[in-house]
């Protein structure tokens, strides 16, 4: 416990908003929210702002699906309290 009894705050900063990213974001949130609450900051970093679903590229060349459809920006694939930042990967 930090000063005045208030936990100290836990950042953890996911590297890459694809699937893999973007679902071990919203997982933590939900772990972390009910624990920990406020004192939790998930931050998603990526170079771009397009989440493909993937499946539904099996659509794409059928007509059955358009482009439009299975791209959405990636901030709305993610909890409304996890940061994203748009920016490139410089090092680790």
């Amino acid at each position: 416990m930090g000063a005045k009894g208030r936990l100290a705050m836990t950042r953890i900063v996911i590297l890459g908003g694809g699937t893999g990213g973007t679902l071990t974001a919203n997982r933590l949130h939900r772990h972390y929210k009910h624990q920990h609450g406020d004192q939790v900051e998930i931050t998603v970093v990526d170079q771009d702002d397009h989440h493909i679903y993937q499946p539904g590229l099996l659509f794409v060349p059928f007509g059955l699906a358009h482009h439009q459809e299975i791209v959405r920006p990636r901030k709305a694939q993610l909890h409304k309290d996890i940061k994203f930042v748009l920016q490139p990967i410089e090092r680790v």
